[in-house]
């Protein structure tokens, strides 16, 4: 049987981040709601989020474990998830609030005994929002313990307006990271490390 996230590397070829793709074409076998596709990385929504703009980071080549990636493709996964964190934060809690009030884990786990689903490196990337006054308590309607709680199937729709917004948003921050760190990260997308 062929690893999910498998299908999905298959299903979706590199596209440079820099370009943001307004509808992806309908993939029969691993569809996802994509928001990045390098060589070397894959990030798209959880089917069955914690939160709005739960994000799944994972590499495109299949490895079970974290223990088992190469330097080079831990650095990719590395140079990402800021970036994506960053992305989705701006794309969730929007523009004008402020950094310091973002709340998100990032999380990974490896192995069944660890909470591990799909053997496959992912990293969840789980938007938590501003706490809510109830009374006495303070509550968060999305906050859990990660694997706990209520998780709902995402509901299409929802999900490609989403992504959209998330692939326009990261768009935006690679030509940041290129003006203001000098750094291409089109360079992974279109083959040239």
């Amino acid at each position: 049987m062929l690893c999910p996230f498998c299908g999905i590397a298959n299903a979706y070829p590199p596209i440079p981040p820099s370009q943001p793709v307004q509808v992806l074409p309908p993939v029969e076998k691993g569809h996802a709601f994509l928001i990045l596709s390098t060589r070397h990385v894959l990030a798209f929504l959880d089917i069955m989020p914690l939160s709005k703009g739960h994000i799944l980071v994972t590499t495109r080549d299949h490895y079970e474990k974290v223990g088992a990636l190469g330097v080079r493709i831990g650095q990719e996964m590395g140079k990402w998830l800021p970036i994506i964190s960053r992305v989705a934060m701006r794309v969730v809690f929007g523009e004008s609030s402020l950094t310091e009030e973002h709340h998100w884990n990032i999380v990974q786990n490896n192995g069944e005994r660890a909470a591990q689903v799909v053997p496959h490196v992912h990293f969840h990337i789980i938007p938590r929002p501003p706490l809510v006054s109830t009374g006495t308590l303070a509550q968060s309607p999305g906050w859990t313990m990660f694997g706990r709680g209520q998780r709902e199937d995402l509901d299409d729709e929802e999900a490609e307006e989403l992504a959209r917004l998330l692939r326009e948003e990261l768009a935006r921050e690679v030509a940041r990271v290129k003006d203001q760190e000098g750094v291409d990260l089109d360079v992974d997308a279109d083959h040239k490390l």
